[in-house]
């Protein structure tokens, strides 16, 4: 067993991290060919969590048909950790690619809820993004969403309400004019950093 105790006691701090390195991330036309896309096409990724702490039906059919409106094309994720299959309104398309990072560039637009792993990806995806925090976590995922929307073309709204949606979607593809963003804004590599703080610790036992 470990001696905790005799463990070197030292806090190290280190940035966010993702599964992917950028050079394995897709560009929008090979994302597109690999889901089977037109590469003309407008396409929005719905991320809105599993839906197993707050029902995220009704604020989902509600962007789907907001975006709808605009001429976008909805996929809806099915995370692997969701308890209930939500019903999803004709015109929405579920998607299930692992890892999604790789395929993310494959649309316009993203909305999603403000998860720390889902917020690093957006990050390093660089797509213009809706986050729509869920306040029903214990963790601050309103404050993490305006990070984002700091640093890249993001929008925050809790889009609870038909007029909420309408106005952070307007505002969203109102980004999309914006010039493209050529490399993440927030240092991502916290594996690298991670991975050198433990090889440091060996070293020095």
């Amino acid at each position: 067993s470990v001696d905790r105790e005799s463990l070197p006691g030292r806090r190290v701090t280190i940035p966010p991290f993702t599964m992917l390195k950028d050079e394995e991330l897709l560009s929008q036309d090979a994302a597109r060919d690999a889901l089977g896309l037109d590469r003309q096409g407008r396409y929005a990724l719905l991320s809105l969590g599993p839906g197993n702490v707050k029902d995220i039906s009704g604020i989902g059919r509600g962007l789907i048909d907001e975006l709808a409106r605009h001429g976008y094309t909805a996929f809806w994720t099915r995370p692997p950790i969701s308890a209930t299959d939500t019903p999803l309104p004709e015109g929405a398309v579920p998607i299930t690619e692992f890892p999604l990072l790789r395929i993310m560039r494959a649309f316009d637009i993203i909305v999603s809820a403000a998860g720390y792993n889902t917020c690093a990806e957006i990050l390093q995806s660089r797509v213009p993004t809706l986050l729509v925090p869920n306040t029903q976590v214990a963790d601050d995922q309103t404050r993490r969403a305006q990070i984002v929307a700091d640093v890249m073309p993001a929008v925050v709204s809790p889009c609870e309400t038909p007029e909420q949606r309408s106005d952070a979607v307007n505002r969203l593809l109102a980004t999309l004019d914006s010039a493209p963003i050529d490399s993440p804004a927030v240092d991502l590599r916290g594996a690298e950093h991670a991975a050198d703080e433990i090889l440091a610790l060996i070293g020095n036992r």
